[in-house]
């Protein structure tokens, strides 16, 4: 068998290499074909989001495979993190900052339409990185916050923290932002910026009665989430805080139970958000159920309207949270219509443009 470095390979990537918007088209070959910051590798790639040696392509019998080299930032398949995995034509991969489309020579056109048809020009992607990490460098955020009430009266408890981009070229809402964070891997970074911009505007208020702050579902597996849920607590020992963990990161019960443990050691309070967006995670609810669960807004939205059965189902799982000592809240209410039908379903807390609409702190 011949040695990898000997086997020929018609795989090419296309991208900006050299801070221009000339795309260039680079061959892999030979395999391995290692990619870093380090001079003298195959690719240099000369920015501080990229490792030294940060990843390689290899040949597995037939299949290109790519791994990470242990990089700080992470190496990303279609805005994936990756260890080791195969690669194939059309595939969207970052190195840090640097996009590129993976393509083959004996594809027709392989850098043009094939690759670049219909994705985003890989300049407007990079952009995006560089500004992003411009953005988390000097902390340009801020934070508006919508109010959350108790059922039936509609008196204000407490307000979520949304966050906000504020820096020029990129985008201001938190989806698109974190969407360009996963390129870099810094999801995490983005997210605690986002709680400690909220802390330092509450705190230059004197208060709020119950601030509700959210987590990106990558921090759940992190030690460093405790450890930053922590700090924020010494920031502020006596602002009332619920932390918000997404229904998606509510997978494994003991993870989850560690994680409020820490809460209820820091007097911080505990909520599942966007409750059935994906599956209803009854067990884990059951397992350990949160201070409060957020029904998503496809719940709620149009419930007067919905069909009985619908409403049934609404409710059964209103009294499952109940009896377990768990204040349902129901998100993205917008009419009154809504908020009624919510009342007779059992909800205790609510949210949404009918109770009012993400504001500055000074407009509260």
């Amino acid at each position: 068998m011949p040695e990898p470095s000997a086997l020929k390979s018609n795989w090419i990537l296309v991208g900006l290499v050299h801070g221009t918007d000339r795309l260039s088209t680079i061959a892999l070959s030979p395999l391995p074909f290692r990619i870093g910051r380090r001079a003298g590798l195959h690719i240099t790639l000369p920015a501080g989001s990229v490792s030294r040696e940060h990843a390689e392509f290899y040949l597995d019998g037939d299949s290109l495979h790519l791994r990470d080299l242990g990089s700080t930032n992470g190496t990303f398949v279609n805005r994936k993190r990756i260890c080791d995995e195969a690669v194939a034509v059309g595939d969207i991969i970052h190195f840090g900052e640097y996009e590129f489309r993976l393509a083959c020579e004996d594809s027709p056109n392989p850098w043009g339409t094939m690759v670049m048809e219909e994705l985003p020009r890989p300049q407007q992607l990079l952009k995006g990185t560089r500004e992003l990490g411009e953005l988390l460098r000097i902390g340009a955020v801020t934070t508006v916050f919508q109010p959350i009430v108790a059922l039936p009266g509609g008196e204000v408890i407490g307000y979520e923290a949304l966050g906000r981009g504020r820096y020029p070229g990129i985008p201001e809402s938190p989806g698109d932002l974190f969407e360009i964070g996963a390129s870099l891997g810094v999801e995490s970074d983005l997210s605690r910026l986002f709680r400690r911009k909220a802390l330092e505007i509450v705190s230059l208020r004197g208060g709020l009665p119950m601030l509700f702050l959210n987590t990106h579902p990558s921090e759940i597996a992190e030690p460093r989430l405790l450890e930053s849920l922590g700090e924020l607590r010494r920031l502020v020992p006596e602002q009332p805080i619920t932390i918000e963990i997404h229904e998606a990161a509510v997978v494994k019960a003991m993870r989850i139970a560690d994680i409020r443990a820490a809460l209820r050691d820091h007097g911080l309070g505990l909520a599942y958000d966007d409750f059935g967006a994906g599956q209803a995670r009854l067990l884990e609810l059951s397992e350990v159920p949160p201070d409060i669960l957020k029904f998503d807004a496809r719940f709620v939205r149009n419930v007067d309207q919905a069909p009985e059965s619908k409403r049934r189902l609404l409710k059964s799982l209103v009294d499952i949270a109940r009896d377990l000592g768990v204040e349902p809240l129901a998100e993205g209410v917008e009419m009154a219509a809504e908020a009624a039908v919510c009342i007779d379903l059992g909800f205790t807390r609510a949210q949404g443009f009918h109770f009012g609409r993400p504001v500055p702190i000074d407009s509260l």
